[in-house]
């Protein structure tokens, strides 16, 4: 469970910190949190879906450095409930593992269990299952998306900052000439990592910066995609775990509000191009559908990780959320 210390962060102020674990696997139990807005409400709250960063390698969901305060604020105007999980992480899970447990978060927040456990919390809160939006940052950017694209008609929109929707690209297989960090991490941390992983052993929280070398050196050296197809094989449910494919489906469906992206021009762990590509072939695959236009990518000055600490009221982020936040709450 989250220390008290997460739960009275000054960004969470105004809200109240539910903690349950959504799955066991073995004996180790999966965490969920749920943020709830202070303020008393009749009736159903509409629902956030929110997944954390850090290359499906490090992080928590409750880790503060990288939650977008823009999302809480979002909350907190619309007295909705975040529900952010944990997942197990790479490489001691597969993908496959982290995308089953993306999916049993999804068919938990529909179960009686979660209606229990709100109903009979400090603030009894009932949630609008009708009207879901979907975030994420990073990886977990890549898990909104892939989530809104699994459940088109019951998801309302998606949002995601920097998601790496182009796992398939060079970006993450080839060695960069410029490291990430200063000095380089050694490549030997990957290779005696891997070598130490024992079979059966699950990971799903790493409070930052356990492990941030590990994602860093990941990208880095190019065999992030090694780690993502380890124990999987590249053809393995590609359409599961790779969006570009996903979307290229003939029976291809993005909500009905639309997927709005917020990617950064100066950012070097997820570039810039591969959510172009997204965008611009989610737009064709769209063409003459009333979602066509939805699909909508901000591109602004900035690195990664940019927006965490940006206000929902910034004009730019009010324009660029406008169209999802519309759909969601209609």
């Amino acid at each position: 469970m989250a220390s008290t210390s997460i739960a009275s962060h000054e960004k969470l102020v105004g809200f109240d910190l539910v903690q349950s674990h959504y799955k066991k696997v073995g004996d180790h139990e999966i965490r969920a949190d749920f943020i709830i807005p202070h303020a008393e409400f009749t009736g159903k709250r509409p629902l956030i879906v929110r997944f954390h960063g850090g290359g499906l390698i490090t992080g928590d969901s409750l880790s503060m450095e990288w939650f977008p305060q823009w999302l809480l604020d979002l909350a907190m105007k619309h007295n909705a409930v975040i529900a952010t999980a944990n997942y197990r992480l790479l490489p001691e899970a597969t993908s496959l593992d982290v995308f089953e447990d993306v999916e049993d978060f999804w068919t938990w927040l529909h179960s009686l269990k979660v209606e229990e456990l709100l109903s009979s919390c400090v603030n009894p809160t009932k949630l609008d299952l009708g009207r879901i939006i979907t975030a994420g940052e990073s990886a977990g950017g890549l898990l909104s998306v892939c989530l809104a694209l699994a459940h088109p008609d019951e998801i309302r929109a998606a949002t995601a900052s920097y998601p790496c929707l182009d796992l398939a690209s060079a970006h993450f297989s080839t060695p960069k000439s410029v490291p990430l960090t200063d000095p380089p991490i050694p490549e030997s941390l990957i290779d005696e990592t891997l070598a130490q992983v024992k079979p059966g052993a699950i990971k799903s929280s790493a409070l930052l910066p356990d492990r941030l070398n590990l994602m860093l050196a990941a990208i880095h050296y190019g065999r992030f995609t090694q780690v993502y197809e380890r124990k999987v094989g590249s053809s393995h449910q590609r359409n599961l775990r790779y969006p570009l494919e996903k979307i290229d489906q003939p029976d291809a469906k993005i909500p009905r509000g639309g997927i709005a992206i917020i990617q950064g021009l100066q950012d070097d762990i997820v570039p810039a191009e591969g959510n172009q590509k997204f965008a611009e072939k989610a737009r064709d695959v769209m063409k003459g559908k009333p979602s066509a236009d939805k699909i909508i990518l901000s591109l602004r000055e900035g690195a990664h990780g940019f927006d965490t600490m940006t206000r929902l009221e910034e004009e730019w982020m009010q324009e660029h959320l406008k169209a999802v936040v519309e759909a969601w709450l209609a």
